[in-house]
């Protein structure tokens, strides 16, 4: 199961009261689907019990604010009360915040509709931000803290952040993000120091799905400054990285972080032993061609030693010759002649039978638009 999926799974199983796993059955089901209908059956519920919530807040501003707290703690409970609290002027909750126990704030969080919430968290000050992330923090509440990422103010964010240290809490509050487009603002915030914990968290706690399938979402930048820490773990957490990649079909993402990185890290990550394996170069090919990533993968299929360029050539010629096809309709014509300029003399007859008799016209194509490129001389030469 994808790591994404799972993600969400766990999220509408937490949503419906029922035990984790109990859902897998909705694998393979469209995830944004799932997400949608996530959020419709929260709503769904909040909306069941709004006019009681409305009703409940209307009174709570009729009485002092630490009565309105004393109550919430002993009569209401924490579910009730963050009802109550989404229907209440933003000032108004902001006060009661104040005289609330830590852990009780912790536990109403837990239960916000993040719909109807999002104006009352919008509002918090940082202090009780941060004073309430720490507690959810310690309870392991990762999916309540992601969804604070998305709406408190930069400032709180920041603070947040700060605070975490734990390089596993790190990736699943990144994980749960409903909103994955602040996945750049989060992990920018963090130290040299936490962006390492968050690395070894992955290896440590086998957390490498997550962290490859965060990574589609990041931007060049950070990309490269954390693929250059990966790099620095070493030739066995990278390969380790590489079976998860082929397992769970996150090539484009590893793709993505390679390109990103110094090019000391890309020449040894491209040449690493596990790379020619048979399997693991079939199953990285049958990505990049059913994702159309070949710009990803020929950008780096230069940097191969001669013994990782034939694993590739194997697949390419070999075990799938139509992808050749389709690297020549969706590559640009820049990467195509990286990989043509970098053949060795002993394969290009082989690479131009598998082009002549299953990209013919793609090729032809190819070779008008790049009629002077010295790179695909010996190849026009062997197919004339």
């Amino acid at each position: 199961m994808h790591i994404e999926t799972q993600a969400e799974l766990l999220k509408l199983s937490r949503l419906l009261e029922a035990e984790e796993g109990s859902l897998d059955f909705l694998d393979g089901q469209d995830i944004s689907a799932m997400a949608a209908f996530r959020a419709s059956v929260s709503g769904f519920f909040y909306e069941q019990h709004q006019d009681s919530y409305q009703r409940l807040a209307g009174i709570s501003k009729l009485v002092p604010t630490g009565a309105s707290a004393k109550l919430a703690t002993t009569v209401l409970g924490s579910v009730l009360a963050a009802g109550i609290a989404s229907e209440l002027p933003p000032e108004r909750a902001i006060k009661l915040a104040d005289k609330l126990p830590e852990d009780f704030m912790a536990k109403l969080c837990i239960h916000l509709e993040p719909k109807h919430s999002r104006s009352l968290l919008a509002a918090m000050p940082d202090k009780i931000v941060a004073t309430v992330a720490r507690t959810l923090l310690a309870m392991n509440e990762h999916i309540t803290l992601a969804r604070f990422v998305g709406v408190i103010q930069p400032s709180a964010l920041k603070q947040v952040s700060a605070s975490i240290e734990d390089g596993e809490a790190m990736v699943k509050i990144a994980l749960y993000l409903e909103d994955k487009s602040k996945l750049d603002a989060l992990m920018g915030l963090l130290s040299e120091s936490q962006q390492r914990a968050t690395l070894k968290a992955a290896t440590d706690h086998e957390l490498w799905p997550a962290v490859l399938s965060l990574n589609g979402y990041l931007n060049t930048e950070l990309r490269g400054r954390m693929g250059n820490l990966v790099a620095e773990q070493g030739d066995t957490a990278l390969s380790h990285i590489i079976e998860v990649a082929s397992e769970q079909r996150l090539w484009t993402n590893l793709l993505q972080a390679v390109n990103a990185m110094d090019s000391k890290h890309q020449q040894n990550v491209v040449n690493l032993e596990k790379l020619r394996e048979p399997a693991i170069m079939e199953s990285l090919i049958t990505t990049v061609a059913a994702e159309n990533s070949w710009d990803e993968l020929l950008t780096l299929l230069p940097l191969l030693d001669q013994a990782h360029l034939a694993p590739a050539l194997d697949v390419l010629t070999e075990r799938q010759p139509q992808s050749l096809d389709a690297a020549l309709n969706h590559a640009h014509d820049s990467n195509l002649l990286g990989l043509f300029g970098h053949l060795p003399d002993s394969e290009v007859a082989r690479v131009a039978d598998v082009l002549k008799s299953n990209a013919a016209d793609s090729w032809q194509a190819f070779a008008a638009r790049n009629g002077d490129a010295h790179e695909i001389e010996a190849l026009k030469a062997a197919l004339a």
